[in-house]
C-alpha cells in the first residue's frame, strides 16, 4: 500500500536566503490572489470562471506585465495557480467555502515540485532561486521525496518535505478493543478504565493572550511596535496549537498502538462549535485532529478505527445489561434499574462504544 507521510523540519537562512524566501512566499500569494480576482470578475461579467490550465498559460504575459515573478521560481507560480484551481474544485463539489484571498503573514508559503535537492549528510537543502539553506535534521527522512513546501510562522522558516512510501499491510486482527468517550471535563475515558485529563492548553494562556492583544489594541496599526506586539501574539498562539498538536500525538499513538480496534463516536464538531457556550473549550480540546491521527495512524499500522453512529444513546444504555433509560446532564453517575449496576457515567459511555464499535467492525 502506497502512502505519504511529510516530514517538517525548521530552516535557518542567512539574511539574503530570507530575503529571497520573502520575495518567493510574497510572488506566489500575488499570482494566487491575482487569479482569484479575475476569477471573481469574470464569473460577474459572464457568470464563467476561468480554468486551471488557463491560468497557467497566463503566467508568460503575466510575468512581462509584472517582471518581478521573473525573480523566483517558476514552477512555484505554477503551483499556486494549480492550488487555487484545486480550490475552486473543492468548492464545485460543495466540500469547501469558496477560496478568499491570502494575506501576507498568514499564508507565507510555496512549494517546489521538482529541482530541489536535499542533502541529509551536511543538513543542507537546495530550493530554486534561493540556495542551500541549512536545516535542523532532527530525523532521518524515509520514502521516495516527491516536493518541498516553504512555510513562514511566527518570524520562523520550516520545510515539510513530502515523501511516498510503500508499506506492507497486515492481516486485521481484533485483540485489545477499547472504546473512548471524549469529553470536557476530562478529555478522554477510557473502556480500559484509563481516565485521560483534558491539559486546556488554550485556557491555561487565555488570560496571558488577552492581556498581550490589548497592549495590541492601543498601538498604532502596521506601525513597528504593533508589528513587534503581533509577534508576541503570534507566539502565544503558536505554542498553544503546539502543545496540543504534541499531545494529541503521543496519546493516539500509544493508543494505536496497543490495541487492535478503537472505537469513537462520530462527532458534529461543527455543528457542536455553534454553542457560544461551548465552542472555546471545544476547540480547545480538538477532538477532530485527534480522531484524523486515529484514522491515518490506524491505516498505516492495519489497525480498526470504527465509529459509532452519531446518535447512538452510548450513555443512556446500561453497558451491563444493556436497558436504556434518560440521563441528564447533571447525572454523573449511571444507576441501573434492571440489573442495579452502578457505574461512572463516562466510563459506562466508553463501554458501550467498545461494544458498539465491535459489533459493527463485523457485520
Amino acid at each position: 500500500m502506497l502512502i505519504r507521510k511529510a516530514f517538517k523540519y525548521k530552516l535557518e537562512p542567512i539574511v539574503e536566503q530570507e530575503i529571497m524566501l520573502n520575495k518567493t512566499a510574497g510572488c506566489c500569494r500575488f499570482v494566487y490572489n491575482y487569479f482569484l480576482k479575475l476569477n471573481i470578475d469574470q464569473y460577474a461579467k459572464d457568470k464563467t470562471f476561468v480554468f486551471n490550465h488557463q491560468m497557467v498559460n497566463m503566467l508568460p504575459e503575466l510575468k512581462k506585465e509584472y517582471p518581478f515573478l521573473t525573480e523566483v521560481f517558476s514552477q512555484s507560480l505554477q503551483t499556486a495557480v494549480r492550488n487555487l484551481g484545486a480550490a475552486f474544485k473543492k468548492f464545485f463539489n460543495k466540500q469547501s467555502a469558496f477560496p478568499t484571498f491570502k494575506k501576507k503573514g498568514k499564508q507565507d508559503s510555496f512549494t517546489c515540485p521538482q529541482k530541489f535537492r536535499i542533502e541529509e549528510e551536511r543538513d543542507r537543502i537546495f530550493i530554486p532561486k534561493v540556495g542551500e539553506v541549512k536545516y535542523r535534521n532532527s530525523r532521518p527522512i524515509e520514502g521516495e521525496v516527491k516536493s518541498i513546501t516553504i512555510s513562514k510562522n511566527c518570524g520562523k522558516w520550516y520545510v515539510s518535505i513530502l515523501t511516498e512510501q510503500e508499506i506492507q499491510e497486515q492481516p486485521k486482527t481484533f485483540n485489545n478493543p477499547i472504546g473512548i468517550d471524549v469529553g470536557l471535563k476530562e478529555f478522554a475515558v477510557l473502556s480500559t478504565g484509563e481516565i485521560i485529563s483534558n491539559p486546556r492548553f488554550y485556557r491555561n494562556l487565555e488570560e496571558k493572550l488577552t492581556k498581550e492583544q490589548r497592549k495590541l489594541s492601543r498601538k498604532e496599526k502596521f506601525s513597528n511596535n504593533w508589528q513587534k506586539q503581533l509577534a508576541k501574539i503570534q507566539k502565544i498562539h503558536s505554542k498553544i496549537a503546539n502543545a496540543r498538536k504534541d499531545f494529541l500525538h503521543k496519546l493516539s499513538t500509544q493508543i494505536v498502538n496497543n490495541h487492535d480496534i478503537i472505537g469513537v463516536e462520530d462527532l458534529c464538531v461543527q455543528g457542536m462549535v455553534k454553542n457560544r457556550h461551548l465552542a472555546k473549550s471545544i476547540a480547545d480540546a480538538g477532538w477532530g485532529m485527534f480522531v484524523n491521527f486515529l484514522e491515518y495512524k490506524c491505516l498505516w499500522q492495519s489497525k480498526t478505527l470504527q465509529k459509532v453512529e452519531r446518535f447512538y444513546p452510548s450513555s443512556q444504555l446500561c453497558s451491563e445489561c444493556g436497558s436504556k433509560q434518560i440521563m441528564p446532564l447533571h447525572l454523573r453517575t449511571y444507576l441501573c434499574k434492571d440489573c442495579g449496576t452502578t457505574i461512572d457515567r463516562d466510563f459506562n459511555a466508553s463501554k458501550n462504544i467498545e461494544l458498539r464499535a465491535l459489533k459493527l467492525a463485523f457485520v
